[in-house]
């Protein structure tokens, strides 16, 4: 049902994409093909939602060990690198337009901004009720979490919804004032206005992409979460990242004291630390028991060889 929802959110927009071209052409008006171009890559958002829903269905493999988890994150940082070329070239010819103006038809602006208003508003309340949808069916555990895919993709609707409103004014302004180069000025503040919108995106994908931690955690509170026990003398081996952006992976390699000699006192603080680490929302956690001997005071190197116990 949220797929098929989705569909019908790409093709409504890729519609509304067509026209704000094809008129905006007509009309000799940037601030329609800005607009349309804002609109491209907010559909490709969409569809990389898409992506990843259907993607998540599918199970792991002995050569796709992770799946497609990945596929968000790289669909995103590309598409995203893309739009924010775009929306630099539509700078460039914004100035060029403005110091070159030329004669536009208002009317096509203000027909064509009116459909995309009420096209993008229309995307932007489906998917707020599809976000809200799919969290009531999460667990307890899981429940305060919205799905960061349709939050991103509702937001760039809603922020395509408020720009085609300026294009709505701008075409309104030219028909009453004649003052052509408003066109100009719009496209200039939609595409500055883009930019700063889409690079939050682009550096989480980005960071992502790199295995970078960039959770909300700090150093301090997860030691205090590892290191819970007095048997529990240190860590190493730390690694923390997100494939996606609904999952937190963790691992490490826990320093147990000498007096820990059995198997069964080994697991019940492995069992400790995991709770912690989940509670703090790692979705998937690999902690190995190690003695002191493998500690060097550096936790975030990897070693040679390691005593298991």
């Amino acid at each position: 049902m949220r797929e098929k929802r989705i569909l019908w959110i790409i093709v409504f927009n890729l519609i509304i994409i067509v026209s704000e071209v094809v008129f905006g052409v007509i009309s000799h008006s940037f601030a329609l093909i800005a607009d349309a171009l804002h609109n491209a890559g907010d559909v490709l958002a969409v569809a990389i939602t898409y992506l990843a829903l259907r993607l998540a269905q599918t199970k792991a493999s002995y050569r796709y060990t992770f799946g497609f988890m990945r596929a968000e994150m790289m669909a995103g940082f590309v598409n995203t690198l893309f739009l924010l070329a775009t929306m630099l070239y539509m700078i460039y010819l914004s100035i060029d337009r403005y110091m070159h103006p030329e004669v536009i038809d208002p009317i096509y602006m203000i027909a064509v901004g009116i459909v995309a208003v009420v096209a993008n508003g229309v995307s932007a309340y489906l998917l707020a009720n599809l976000n809200v949808s799919s969290c009531s069916h999460h667990d307890h555990a899981h429940h305060h979490h919205e799905d960061v895919n349709i939050r991103s993709a509702y937001l760039h609707m809603l922020s395509d919804a408020l720009i085609s409103v300026g294009v709505v004014v701008a075409g309104i302004s030219i028909y009453l004032f004649e003052v052509y180069r408003v066109d100009s000025v719009l496209t200039l503040l939609f595409s500055l206005f883009i930019i700063w919108h889409s690079y939050p995106l682009l550096k989480k994908s980005f960071l992502s992409l790199m295995d970078i931690n960039t959770t909300d955690i700090s150093e301090e509170e997860l030691d205090r979460a590892i290191v819970c026990d007095d048997d529990i003398e240190g860590y190493h081996d730390l690694h923390i990242y997100q494939p996606s952006s609904t999952e937190s992976f963790i691992s490490l390699h826990l320093h147990l004291a000498h007096r820990v000699v059995s198997q069964q006192r080994s697991e019940e603080l492995r069992t400790v630390v995991e709770s912690h680490l989940r509670s703090m929302g790692f979705g998937h956690i690999l902690v190995q028991t190690e003695s002191t001997r493998c500690h060097t005071g550096n936790k975030f190197c990897t070693k040679e060889s390691h005593v298991s116990v």
